[in-house]
């Protein structure tokens, strides 16, 4: 319900003043939101259930990194969220780097436009493969159901957030991306100019990218060209074009 809440909370303020304009926006949220919308149902049919277990069997067992020790139980949801950041931004980095990989994660980056929907335009194979990996991070790093709880509930509001056709201005967004990622931070991130685009790969945290060298900013963030060059065409603009895109030889 909150992921609900936070899209039609961003829509409206992306109606009321937004930082770009956009043409035939109920179309392309309508494409957008029925891709989200099969990927709640396939990946989260899949995955919930295993994380839970996962999780559960990890506890249990006291298996992993944060098992052991005197740990508090805040700490190690504390800590455990953090280690989830910095997975997701070194998985992030790994899906532009990695062509098997960037075949998946180009659809979200094919968007031309950059709005709230954008969000939750992502392919459910870059998703699984996601989920999949991360149940091994669970054992390893010792995860507490609480932590990756709290975790995907921050990154929906974050990854909303930081993709919604809205203006901070230029100094509260300066402030703003100081701790976490803003939407000008990000607006760089889906450029179609590859030394943009391969860089502010961070999801909650802005830190990572200034830590690890991949931080990016520019001075005028209203002339950036979002998408790819080779996925423009209406064609691959589709739900069945967007389903075909890791499959397509470009």
């Amino acid at each position: 319900m909150s992921a609900i809440a936070g899209l039609a909370l961003f829509f409206i303020w992306e109606s009321l003043a937004p930082f770009l304009p956009q043409e035939q926006r109920r179309l392309h949220a309508a494409r957008n939101l029925t891709i989200a919308g099969a990927n709640v149902f396939l990946v989260g049919a899949c995955c919930a259930g295993a994380t839970v277990a996962v999780a559960e069997v990890t506890a249990a067992m006291g298996l992993g990194v944060l098992s052991q020790g005197r740990l508090s139980t805040a700490a190690r949801i504390l800590l455990g969220f953090v280690l989830l950041d910095v997975w997701t931004y070194w998985w992030h980095r790994g899906n532009h780097r990695w062509p098997l990989l960037w075949r998946f994660h180009r659809m979200h980056h094919s968007d031309l436009t950059l709005d709230v929907t954008s969000a939750v335009r992502f392919h459910s194979g870059e998703l699984l493969l996601s989920a999949g990996l991360r149940l091994l991070l669970i054992p390893l790093f010792g995860l507490p159901l609480a932590a990756l709880v709290l975790y995907d509930g921050v990154v929906v509001a974050a990854t909303q957030f930081h993709h919604a056709n809205i203006e901070l201005g230029n100094r509260v967004d300066r402030v703003v991306r100081s701790l976490v990622v803003s939407p000008n931070m990000h607006k760089l991130h889906h450029s179609q100019l590859r030394i943009e685009t391969d860089s502010n790969y961070a999801t909650v945290f802005s830190c990572w990218d200034r830590l690890f060298g991949t931080y990016c900013q520019r001075e005028d963030y209203r002339e950036i060209q979002f998408g790819l060059p080779n996925l423009d065409a209406e064609r691959f603009q589709t739900v069945k074009g967007l389903i075909l895109t890791p499959f397509r030889r470009l």
